[in-house]
């Protein structure tokens, strides 16, 4: 499958695009297949713009969520909802990067790849920082080619995949102090995390007009935070996270033309 799908969906046709479900974590909040699907009323396609299931090598949780992604695929195709996966860093095994919609009027990708380390505030990313820096100094076309980027980001994410931490815990067994421990150490990660947060808008404009600058709308995941910026022309939005402690939007298109930016309840 190619790193960049160009895709023209039919005339009427209702595009959702949602991401981060993360299926099968142990910090997911995200619905059944099935009940995600039965939400879908009025939907012709279903964008998942990365981060669908924890596929990474040495993830606890790999078999399990890989089994409900097929389950999630079966029961789109059964109810006629065209599917599009893309790839995020927690499911590199996606090989689709990246979606042009309409002619290049909307993009689609995860996010992981507006930071050259993908995930600089992960324990994956302490474990092998080294390796990391060693494969993007290996690839300086990146800095200006689209393609070398996207295949950046997928093969560090690859290799970050291989050093989850064996100390992810199910949800029963966590504590108060276990909890303190996973979000405020060491304590770079919360520094980074919000600073991710806070230039999301800026990072994912530079990255359009250094890559796609013909593009008008960019949806986004991968910080798990919702929010819209406009500059230039063009809109920005992310559409958050189905995990504790965020909240998970969808972003409705047809014709090219948004159609809206919600929270996704049900």
């Amino acid at each position: 499958m190619p790193t960049i799908l160009h895709i023209e969906p039919p005339s009427g046709h209702t595009v959702r695009i949602i991401s981060d479900l993360h299926l099968a974590h142990h910090r997911s909040r995200a619905p059944s297949p099935r009940q995600l699907v039965e939400s879908m009323c009025g939907v012709d396609m279903l964008v998942l713009a990365g981060d669908t299931a924890e596929t990474r090598e040495a993830c606890a949780e790999r078999e399990l969520s890989m089994q409900l992604r097929a389950e999630l695929r079966d029961l789109c195709e059964q109810r006629g909802v065209e599917l599009v996966e893309l790839a995020g860093n927690h499911d590199p095994d996606i090989e689709a990067q990246l979606a042009l919609l309409w002619g290049g009027k909307v993009a689609v990708m995860h996010g992981h790849s507006l930071l050259y380390r993908v995930s600089p505030w992960s324990r994956e990313y302490d474990a092998c920082a080294g390796e990391v820096k060693r494969l993007i100094a290996e690839r300086p076309r990146a800095a200006h080619d689209l393609e070398e980027r996207l295949q950046l980001a997928h093969e560090l994410s690859k290799l970050l995949g291989c050093h989850v931490p064996s100390a992810e815990v199910s949800r029963e067994s966590r504590s108060l102090l276990r909890e303190a421990y996973h979000c405020f150490w060491p304590p770079k990660r919360p520094l980074h995390i919000v600073a991710a947060w806070l230039t999301c808008g800026r990072r994912a404009e530079a990255f359009c007009e250094r890559y796609l600058p013909g593009v008008e709308l960019l949806v986004i995941g991968h910080f798990h935070r919702g929010g819209q910026w406009k500059s230039t022309g063009r809109r920005i939005l992310n559409t958050g996270a189905w995990f504790e402690h965020a909240t998970p939007y969808a972003v409705d298109m047809r014709d090219g033309q948004l159609l809206c930016y919600r929270r996704y309840d049900f």
